[in-house]
């Protein structure tokens, strides 16, 4: 028989757990905030770069994208931590679909690293995903770094991007192509000639980059909010795991209480029929 005191130890670390799992919870739930509230800038400014690029493009003779040439890039958005449920895992499935593909892995999260490292497939290139939405910005420019420092010795190389969209972290993965670039997207605007200090084949080329580098932070964005969405998922199936482990406790101490208490006082209905004899 489980004694009470036993029983009220188990529930009081309960109790700790609740604790633990319901911080989590609200930390998740304001990062996800935290990155909803940085998504329309991020937006706007890829929007402003577009636009730019449409004059610039109106002023350039752009070739057309040259067809992809063999095995390309994947950038790969995974999870940075834990209790998340099985969110890393998904993502790492759909990255080593890709890399079946012969495309080399350019992967952000350490949690995803690893469950790619289980099955045998190391990335070409690895960032630690951010814990803030204040660190996306850097980590596109970092990652937009590494990849235009590839395509120089590949230029020809497709890329693509991999990552969840928060509004439906359970559900089917985000890819786009990045590279070749698709210049039809940007329609030459209407009016007169344009008047421009720089050459138009170098504008194009660096709003391209500056393009991409906000096409990098809106997807960095989506998959630090889809982590989160997933994390405050898999906080909320916990604490009512919790609360019913709890509930069934508080059961059990209550009838272990009541049989001690049954106990003690048959003995002591014993112990005075032993002393009336």
């Amino acid at each position: 028989m489980n004694r009470p005191e036993d029983i009220r130890a188990r529930a009081d670390n309960i109790r700790d757990i609740e604790a633990i799992v319901t911080t989590l919870r609200a930390l998740a739930v304001a990062r996800q905030r935290e990155a909803r509230a940085h998504l329309d800038p991020i937006r706007a400014h890829e929007t402003a770069v577009g636009r730019a690029l449409s004059v610039a493009l109106a002023a350039a003779r752009s070739e057309p994208p040259k067809a992809p040439a063999g095995h390309g890039l994947a950038i790969v958005v995974g999870a940075g931590q834990g209790f998340s449920g099985a969110f890393a895992e998904r993502i790492a499935q759909a990255a080593l679909d890709m890399a079946g593909g012969g495309d080399a892995l350019m992967v952000v999260g350490g949690r995803t690293r690893g469950a790619l490292g289980e099955r045998g497939i190391a990335p070409a290139w690895f960032a630690d995903a951010p814990s803030h939405a204040l660190d996306v910005p850097a980590l596109a420019s970092r990652l937009s770094d590494a990849l235009f420092e590839r395509l120089g010795a590949r230029p020809d190389a497709p890329v693509s991007i991999l990552f969840a969209n928060p509004e439906a972290a359970s559900g089917p993965l985000v890819r786009r192509r990045m590279f070749p670039f698709d210049f039809a997207r940007f329609t030459p605007p209407s009016g007169g000639p344009l008047l421009m200090s720089v050459p138009p084949a170098r504008l194009v080329a660096a709003l391209v980059e500056e393009y991409v580098v906000a096409a990098l932070c809106e997807a960095l964005m989506l998959g630090f909010a889809a982590e989160n969405a997933a994390r405050a998922a898999a906080m909320t199936r916990a604490r009512s795991n919790v609360k019913r482990i709890a509930a069934d406790l508080k059961v059990q101490f209550q009838q272990a209480r009541q049989d001690q208490m049954t106990t003690e006082i048959i003995e002591l209905a014993s112990g005075a029929r032993a002393g009336a004899t």
